[in-house]
């Protein structure tokens, strides 16, 4: 099936297809799950990758982004349409929401509990968040998807590239088979330069934290990844979400997606947008030409699809 099919059909999935499909147990975002991530445990021996495929039984990350309040808080409950949905359409795998911050409220899987948006940088939220699905799945044997918006979307980038160039302290192997992210400054983002503190310092356009991103970054599985991007969006630019132009944090993914300006998907409200027909365009690395959509699925319903195939949709 392809994505233009999917996007056009508004779920990604025919009415069969979907009746297939179990949903997941009626469990809630907020529950509580999770501690702090060890910085180093002694790693067994390999076990065998998991074999890539279509589908949504892994575990998936949510991964939020910079919040630039005195006492950065973010409610993981904001996750909670996107979660339902992907439910609704299929997921069945456990739903880890992440914290880091230290009033981050309703979250399942915290992997820190930093009081301030200047430090750690993102590369240590990112070791961190490698070391927590290294220590739940990979060492089992077990990949996970993920998705992540703004800044969550570099978290999750620099999980993979630690691992993938075998940067001290970062896990032995990561096994991550789909990634999502919804407005993430690959490329880096303006209003950056005029904050402080380390998580500002690498969204700045140049930074050494772009510097040090993999421009393919993959996981010891591999991983297929999808930039979504909107023309709403006066935080993150559309261009430096789906990383448009050959710069400083360009990064090669398989699949770009950018929603179209005057539909009210803005910075704080993509990640929300779970219904619905949108006007969007589409790039896909095996037709490399772009293509409109002008009724096309929701960024959430994208993302989902994104999530479920593993390389072509």
């Amino acid at each position: 099936m392809t994505h233009s099919s999917l996007v056009r059909a508004g779920v990604g999935l025919t009415a069969a297809l979907a009746a297939t499909l179990a949903l997941a147990a009626p469990t809630h975002a907020s529950a509580p799950l999770a501690t702090a991530v060890p910085a180093a445990p002694i790693t067994p021996a390999a076990v065998k990758a998991p074999p890539r495929n279509d589908g949504l039984k892994e575990p998936i990350y949510w991964v939020h982004g910079i919040r630039r309040e005195k006492n950065p808080s973010f409610p993981c409950s904001a996750w909670a349409p996107a979660i339902n949905r992907y439910r609704a359409l299929g997921a069945k795998g456990p739903q880890h929401t992440v914290a880091f911050y230290a009033k981050d409220r309703g979250c399942n899987t915290r992997i820190g509990s930093f009081t301030s948006d200047k430090s750690p940088g993102i590369r240590e939220l990112g070791r961190r968040l490698a070391w927590d699905i290294y220590n739940r799945y990979t060492k089992r044997g077990v990949s996970v998807d993920a998705v992540g918006h703004s800044m969550g979307g570099l978290i999750i980038r620099a999980a993979i590239t630690g691992v993938q160039k075998k940067t001290g302290g970062f896990p032995p192997r990561l096994y991550v088979e789909d990634v999502v992210t919804l407005s993430a400054p690959h490329t880096g983002a303006g209003w950056a330069r005029l904050c402080t503190g380390s998580q500002c310092a690498d969204m700045r356009p140049g930074s050494a934290f772009l510097r040090w991103l993999s421009s393919n970054p993959q996981s010891t599985q591999g991983t297929d990844w999808t930039l979504i991007g909107t023309g709403d969006d006066d935080t993150v630019n559309w261009k430096s979400a789906v990383s448009f132009a050959k710069t400083t944090g360009w990064m090669s993914a398989g699949h770009k997606v950018v929603f179209y300006s005057g539909q009210k998907l803005e910075h704080n409200t993509v990640y929300k947008a779970t219904a619905g027909h949108y006007h969007s365009r589409y790039w896909n690395f095996y037709q490399g030409t772009w293509k409109q959509q002008a009724k096309g699925a929701s960024p959430i319903v994208v993302a989902r699809n994104a999530n479920y195939f593993w390389r072509l949709w």
